[in-house]
């Protein structure tokens, strides 16, 4: 498969599309020139020509208009995704899981991890490359009054630097280098990339599978009980309202015993919590949280009260219970 760019500098855009397709096919090779006839012998044309078809995606064009349903246009990582996002992952899932695995992803995990890694990358790469995130932020929040726009400013100054994808591209053209140095240093970041992309579509699928399980076994209620370690926090957080009565997560911790976990207020404040532990369990361990809960075999309760844990299952869902009943609710 050979694929041609623009050359000069390089940019979130291309950079993560080159490194879906040289994933997804085998002997991929990448060609970088603004030259027509030289761009013409590549299979696909991204990010240049000014021509869209099954060939060119290029979305500079005049002609261009494809926007997502929430409003951010498609630049060239977002329309790769778009194109190949669905066997992308299928090829993940053939050389990443085992078979026993695999059987259980069904056409909607496919198309939510889809969903995930478009949400998560290419959202942020399209809204940088279009140069649209100040104006998507502002439609979607519409600051009313002097002080929410100054708000508004303040945040879009800060988010320029923030360590992103699109800025971490950017920083890997360095200055003054000559044509071949610029199209090694596009390489290195396309590696890099794709590296970074595999296992965030692993993730992906393993999280959309998890999530899932997640929303078989929850019934309702104050607790949410899992006998495996879920992603029940993306669960959470992605199917928010269904969760609305849950306060507290049960689940296997990874190294001994049980954990429990209050969820988070809200998806905005994910670090604000629903229940924090009694204030008198908080950073207490062992024999001095066994006394002051009454309880045999606790491990600890964190300090800030979110988190804890203990020995039995049982022992667990007691502690459970004395958490809800005198558990601090935020408001």
């Amino acid at each position: 498969m050979l694929i041609a760019t623009h050359d000069g500098s390089f940019h979130a855009d291309e950079t993560v599309a080159c490194a879906i397709l040289s994933y997804l096919y085998d002997h991929c090779e990448v060609i970088r020139s603004r030259d027509p006839k030289l761009l013409e012998t590549a299979d696909l044309i991204i990010d240049v020509s000014g021509r869209n078809d099954d060939k060119h995606f290029d979305h500079h064009s005049n002609e261009f208009n494809l926007s997502r349903p929430n409003g951010i246009h498609y630049a060239t990582a977002g329309l790769m995704w778009l194109k190949f996002g669905r066997a992308y992952l299928e090829r993940i899932a053939k050389e990443h899981f085992p078979e026993s695995i695999r059987a259980e992803f069904s056409d909607e995990i496919f198309t939510a991890a889809q969903a995930r890694i478009d949400q998560e990358i290419m959202y942020g790469v399209d809204l940088n490359d279009n140069g649209q995130l100040n104006s998507y932020l502002n439609d979607l929040i519409q600051p009313r009054t002097p002080q929410d726009q100054k708000i508004m400013d303040e945040l879009n100054e800060f988010y320029r630097y923030t360590p992103d994808i699109p800025y971490l591209v950017a920083m890997q053209n360095l200055p003054n280098v000559t044509g071949d140095e610029q199209n090694a240093q596009f390489s290195t970041t396309v590696k890099v990339l794709k590296t970074l992309l595999i296992n965030a579509a692993i993730n992906a699928l393993n999280t959309e599978q998890g999530i899932a399980k997640v929303l078989a076994l929850y019934e309702g209620g104050p607790l949410l009980i899992m006998h495996e370690k879920l992603p029940w926090t993306q669960a959470v957080l992605s199917h928010f309202e269904r969760f609305a009565d849950c306060m507290l997560a049960i689940y296997p911790d990874r190294k001994r015993g049980w954990r429990i976990q209050t969820l988070p207020f809200s998806k905005a404040e994910r670090f604000k919590n629903k229940l924090p532990a009694p204030k008198a369990w908080r950073g207490l361990d062992e024999a001095e949280l066994d006394r002051v809960t009454g309880l045999h075999g606790t491990i600890f309760v964190h300090r800030a009260g979110f988190t804890g844990g203990a020995m039995e299952f049982d022992t667990i869902l007691q502690m459970a219970q004395l958490w809800l009943r005198d558990g601090e609710h935020t408001k």
